[in-house]
């Protein structure tokens, strides 16, 4: 997502403070254990926390290469469109994951990793030989976040002191003198057989293989409790673990929306949205992981008293929101595990989120997109999270107080708001804050009412109007089904919208389930936003189609995970969005799309909830 991101975003920063509570730290210090994929840049990067110990693959190829060529020597593997890494597994808690690198100087080599506490066994087995190009597999050994520790290579082993522990590092076959420019203790090793990289007691290359095999085959066994949906489940796992790091500025374990990203953002990057959506997935099997992102994004509220639309390392987004779809996420998440403390740790944020919009998004009585004055039209849309929707190309600002505001009345705002108040209206009630809870409801049913006035009869659906200009626009997306979401319409008017424009082949219905504008708008071109299937469009549909249409949430539940399971299984792929013409059948469909981000499992998680999963 937000492809468009400028220089000037980077204005628009403050250093975000956190009070951490005794369940927060207890949280953390069960998360922040242990080997995982921790380090935000290569996927073959193991570390070991809380010690930072890192031991990091590196793949050379043996003969001259050409200057210039970035596969020359792989130092940073992150999954691309390249298609040189396809992610295989990747378990939670990191206790077993595998990849496979493709077709690299025409070999393909496969790396499994499974741990146990404080060790670890790394195998990396040739799958397919080149017969030309040989390589050498170099292990990097150092230690991560300036933590200290004493690393050494002491012949055929590398130890790394602490202050109450030691390891000791060690391979199944003998290294060979390589003199590269490392700054840290290395060993180098031919590529020309499988090989085992492991800590603690010498053991043979037999029996690394079999402990990688039990990993494995656990794995296998734990995501069989979803049936028919294992696979389903394991891709969800493996998208999520993948991109999941350990940021050590806040002693935190979070999860950006895909490793790509990472290094540009300085670190990291979470988007309001997209964590919130993260959170709900992990959900599904992992509270700790769930309530750490929710917790991560909400109470990273800035000084204007909003979640901003991204977070980075010590900064948060200034002048812009994101989708208010914190507080629904946040209680959907308690009522699976009913913790208070959770909800505790999120309200007085998402509270004051809550106000933030009607203090400063309202124009003629309804909520639309905005920004800061002084930055402009797309600024706003960034803030509608559908950074080039056509919804809006017809959109002029309009400045109130310290605000510039779009001059369109958004169905989606409008109705994610009433949901927003009728969510934290419920923790409110939880937590035994009964005036908070009146007001919300108060705010919910007068945004219900003003929602309403975006019906049109004529065409039978909820539109978008022009506030400078009279009429409604004519540019149709799926947001215009939000308001079932907020139980906004009638049985008949939500009919009308199901039955007209849901099932309409000329608008939205087809096998590839939701375009994100009409298939008759002249926008129309599948390039982002403008036609692009989108798993958070779909997903929130689905919430309000549950409540109105079980067939059609069911067709969309199941059309979405057709889509999500069949582009795993051919691609490796967890698609940021989908060809809405063309499906997933050729990954080069995919426009202006990440190939492995993590919100694209929206699309297979509706099949879970219809399965009572």
């Amino acid at each position: 997502m937000k492809k468009f991101v400028f220089a000037v975003l980077l204005t628009l920063l403050f250093q975000s403070t956190f009070s951490q509570s005794t369940n927060y730290i207890a949280l953390q210090k069960q998360l922040c254990k242990g080997w995982n994929t921790w380090s935000y840049g290569s996927m073959l990067s193991h570390v070991l926390l809380p010690e930072g110990l890192v031991m990091k693959l590196n793949l050379r190829q043996s003969f001259i290469g050409t200057p210039g060529d970035p596969d020359f020597f792989i130092n940073e593997l992150i999954i691309d469109t390249s298609e040189l890494v396809r992610p295989v597994a990747h378990t939670f808690d990191g206790s077993y994951t595998e990849l496979i690198i493709q077709n690299w100087k025409g070999n393909t080599i496969r790396v499994q990793s499974a741990s146990k506490g404080k060790d670890i066994v790394i195998l990396v087995t040739p799958v397919i030989h080149s017969p030309n190009i040989h390589y050498s597999i170099e292990l990097e050994c150092g230690m991560m976040w300036n933590r200290e520790g004493n690393i050494k290579r002491m012949g055929k082993i590398i130890t790394a002191s602490f202050t109450d522990n030691e390891y000791v590092i060690r391979s199944t076959r003998d290294n060979f003198e390589s003199y590269q420019a490392y700054t840290s203790p290395y060993m180098a090793f031919k590529g020309d057989s499988a090989i085992g990289f492991y800590t603690g007691k010498e053991k043979s290359i037999v029996e690394l293989k079999s402990i990688v095999e039990n990993a494995q085959k656990e794995y296998f066994s734990y995501s069989e409790k979803y049936g028919e949906l294992a696979e389903g489940f394991r891709a969800i796992q493996s998208v999520l673990g993948w991109n999941t790091i350990f940021d050590a500025e806040k002693n935190r374990v979070i999860t950006p929306v895909s490793r790509s990203w990472n290094e540009a953002w300085q670190g990291y990057v979470l988007f309001e949205w997209d964590t919130y959506f993260a959170s709900y997935l992990f959900a599904l099997d992992n509270k700790e992981l769930a309530y750490s992102n929710a917790i991560a994004i909400t109470t990273g509220i800035n000084e204007q008293g909003y979640v901003g639309q991204w977070q980075m390392p010590g900064m948060v987004a200034t002048g812009i929101s994101q989708p208010p779809v914190g507080s629904m996420i946040c209680r959907m998440i308690y009522e699976k595990y009913h913790e208070k403390w959770f909800l505790e740790e999120v309200y007085n944020e998402l509270l004051s989120w809550n106000r933030w919009w009607v203090k400063n998004r309202v124009n003629s009585t309804f909520l639309t997109w905005g920004c800061s004055k002084g930055y402009g039209h797309q600024m706003a849309a960034w803030e509608s999270g559908l950074d080039n929707s056509p919804m809006y190309d017809e959109a002029e600002m309009k400045d109130i107080g310290e605000n510039s505001v779009y001059n369109i009345a958004d169905v989606g705002l409008n109705s994610m708001y009433v949901s927003d108040c009728i969510s934290l209206a419920k923790i409110a009630a939880t937590l035994g804050k009964t005036e908070d809870e009146k007001e919300l409801l108060a705010r919910a049913s007068q945004y219900k009412l003003i929602t309403q006035n975006l019906w049109d009869e004529k065409s039978g659906i909820y539109l978008n109007k022009f506030l400078d200009k009279s009429g409604f626009s004519q540019c149709l997306s799926p947001t215009m089904f939000y308001p079932m979401m907020a139980g906004i319409p009638t049985k008949e008017q939500a009919k009308r919208m199901v039955t007209e424009h849901f099932y309409n082949s000329k608008e939205f219905y087809s096998d590839y389930l939701l375009p994100s504008c009409a298939f008759n708008d002249e926008a129309y071109n599948n390039n982002y936003w403008r036609g692009a299937i989108w798993g958070p469009m779909n997903f929130l549909v689905y919430l309000g189609l549950r409540d109105y249409d079980n067939k059609a949430a069911n067709d969309l539940a199941e059309k979405s995970y057709n889509l999500f399971i069949e582009a795993w299984q051919k691609h490796g792929a967890v698609f940021e969005n989908i060809n809405s013409g063309k499906g997933v059948t050729n990954r080069k469909d995919q426009l202006n799309c990440a190939p492995y981000y993590h919100w694209g499992a929206l699309m297979g998680i509706m099949k879970f909830m219809e399965e009572g999963k």
